[in-house]
């Protein structure tokens, strides 16, 4: 199962998220910050996105400030990935290759199919939605299956208790012997089932969703 993170706003939350990974060294997560949390978090912990990637964990594109893409044109939402992707290669002190987005309040646009097209973009949702009561979102996430997507959110509303959900929800995964993978990981192993596949040079599949680990 793939768990992802949104916003990212509060420091105190990903401290404790980046804790309870360290507890889970082979799950691996995708955070999906806004430009603007990208920023002001690193001004709190100076490194901290760089602990996330070099841990083995993904970061995908969610906007700078939270908006929606939809009531944007093409060239505003590029104009809008490229100040995040900077802030990204800011706080990660190099360039980072950007797999995913997913677009704030889950609304897939014109516009932002046209991102995809020219940054070589994967929109991606959900198949299970955090964000609420712990025991109904545990309650969802024990119906789970192999290849389903978690939706967290990391910011400042009652939201927040989608760690506490995320504590209940690793051990209970690990309980059960299914692991946590990135989204590229998550994409890439289903396409090589697909098309029974041995490695990522098979010439098939759209590249768009192609992301091909090495």
């Amino acid at each position: 199962m793939s768990f992802t993170y949104d916003d990212c706003y509060k420091i105190k939350e990903l401290h404790d998220l980046e804790n309870l990974l360290d507890q889970y060294p082979d799950f691996k997560i995708t955070l999906f910050p806004v430009g603007a949390a990208l920023l002001s978090i690193e001004e709190k912990d100076n490194g901290i996105w760089k602990r996330f990637v070099e841990k083995g964990h993904e970061i995908g594109y969610h906007t700078f400030d939270h908006i929606n893409l939809g009531v944007m044109s093409p060239l505003g939402v590029l104009e809008d990935f490229d100040k995040w992707s900077g802030a990204l290669t800011q706080v990660l002190g190099n360039p980072y290759p950007t797999h995913f987005v997913r677009p704030p309040y889950d609304i897939i646009s014109t516009p932002m199919n046209i991102l995809c097209v020219e940054r070589g973009l994967v929109s991606t949702l959900f198949s299970i939605g955090g964000g609420g009561q712990v025991d109904i979102v545990m309650n969802a996430i024990r119906k789970g299956k192999n290849g389903d997507i978690v939706q967290m959110h990391v910011r400042n509303t009652p939201e927040s208790q989608d760690i506490d959900t995320s504590v209940q929800a690793f051990a209970y995964l690990k309980s059960i012997g299914i692991g946590a993978a990135t989204l590229s990981h998550l994409y890439n192993d289903l396409l090589l089932e697909q098309n029974q596949s041995a490695g990522c040079d098979l010439e098939t599949g759209e590249s768009l969703t192609r992301i091909c680990i090495e």
